[in-house]
């Protein structure tokens, strides 16, 4: 591990009265202070960093004259940083804030967040660290005596730009919404937040307890952000279909609305004009897949544990040789071709997909006015390598397959 910064600061009692006049936050998110080459955080903060990343406190400095009103703080180079990241984020289920200075010494803001379910602010930092997409659900619920559990989510991919909702009836157990939960692999879940500490929903209890046995983050919302006032209007601004938001099917799905209304509010997609016309709308019906709770999911050792260390103590493990984390969906149709024509196989996976990297996090850099030159060769190398793909299908697939194969190629290009 490289030398750590040395932590020198101008204004030291500067610095800490105001990390101390930061509002409290809760156990889950870390603050970070971007310092330019470095980065340092402080108080509570630095000792779980110190006891994660370096495995001693012993890193910990006072900043400040004396222990009793010093900070304790630690320092971390590049590299660290985005290794507590991917271990925060992708492991430990943290939220993140990176707090800049970009003018004067105490001008501090918050220029970044991140959490287990919402990666877009730090996609760089992370790289390629990214091994599925982090999936975000809100849910709302009905639960009246007289009346069954009606149960409303929305959910979303935003680095592929979609939005799913769905709305559903549930026994007392919440069977259905765990199942969910296990079928889309949800890293992060929205509730509403408790009226009172006096006044608690027993059902929002029960089903914080189901999303955290399936070890899910959760963030409480105000019960505002689920309002459906404006949700019409939102809609109509981020999705491709340029009809009303109102003759969509999906919006009669109130509870789903709510969640949806939330889920736009906390990913902030409405304040990034280049998400404007880009999102895709559809309704998820539970009973086309399987269903499995978190009991049977960790019984049939399915998916690896944040802790596993060979890559092969899981089924995921075993079968996931593919060379690309992106289009698995399309990437199956041609399954029969390439068990079939093992030189087809061969070909594609160590000449071509190996240099393919994640065109939809590389084109949401161009979008979004980030792309440097190094990003500009990827782009080039993935389309001068077109051809070479087209013409490894030629005379292996019939025609079906072959058409297929040819249509998702040029619209990579195009």
């Amino acid at each position: 591990m490289a030398s750590r910064p040395e932590l020198k600061l101008d204004d030291e009692g500067g610095f800490i009265r105001f990390f101390k006049s930061l509002p409290t936050d809760n156990d889950d998110t870390i603050r970070i202070f971007d310092r330019g080459d470095w980065y340092t955080s402080h108080g509570e903060d630095a000792m779980f960093i110190a006891k994660t990343v370096y495995k001693t406190t012993s890193v910990v400095r006072q900043l400040g004259r004396n222990d009793h009103t010093g900070l304790p703080s630690v320092t971390m180079t590049m590299t660290v940083f985005r290794q507590f990241l991917r271990e925060a984020l992708l492991k430990l289920g943290k939220r993140i804030e990176i707090w800049q200075s970009a003018s004067g010494r105490m001008n501090w803001k918050c220029v970044k967040q991140a959490s287990p379910g919402n990666l877009q602010d730090v996609e760089d930092d992370l790289g390629g660290q990214i091994e599925s997409a982090p999936m975000i659900l809100a849910v709302k619920i009905s639960a009246k005596a007289s009346e069954a559990r009606n149960i409303g989510v929305c959910f979303a991919d935003a680095s592929v730009r979609e939005l799913g909702v769905s709305e559903f009836l549930d026994n007392d157990l919440y069977s259905n919404f765990e199942a969910l939960l296990i079928q889309l692999g949800v890293r992060e879940c929205l509730v509403q937040v408790d009226k009172s500490e006096k006044e608690k929903d027993p059902e929002l209890a029960k089903l914080k307890k189901i999303i955290d046995n399936c070890g899910v983050a959760i963030a409480e919302r105000p019960a505002g952000d689920f309002g459906t006032r404006d949700i019409e209007q939102d809609l109509a601004r981020l999705l491709k279909d340029e009809r009303s938001a109102t003759l969509l099917p999906q919006t009669d799905l109130k509870l789903a609305m709510g969640s949806a209304a939330s889920l736009i509010k906390y990913l902030g997609v409405l304040q990034d004009p280049s998400n404007f016309g880009q999102y895709q709308l559809y309704q998820h019906d539970l009973a086309q897949f399987m269903k499995l709770d978190a009991a049977a999911l960790k019984a049939l050792n399915l998916m690896p544990g944040p802790r596993d260390g060979s890559k092969t103590m899981s089924v995921y493990g075993v079968l996931n040789h593919c060379k690309t984390p992106q289009e698995i969906e399309k990437r199956q149709q041609l399954v029969e071709a390439f068990y079939v024509d093992t030189e087809l196989r061969q070909t594609l996976q160590e000449e071509h997909l190996r240099s393919i990297p994640d065109l939809y996090r590389l084109s949401k850099r161009f979008q979004r006015g980030k792309a440097n030159l190094e990003d500009v060769v990827r782009a080039y190398q993935v389309v001068i390598r077109l051809p070479g793909f087209i013409g490894t299908f030629e005379g292996v697939m019939d025609e079906k397959l072959q058409g297929s194969s040819r249509r998702g190629l040029h619209n990579q290009a195009s």
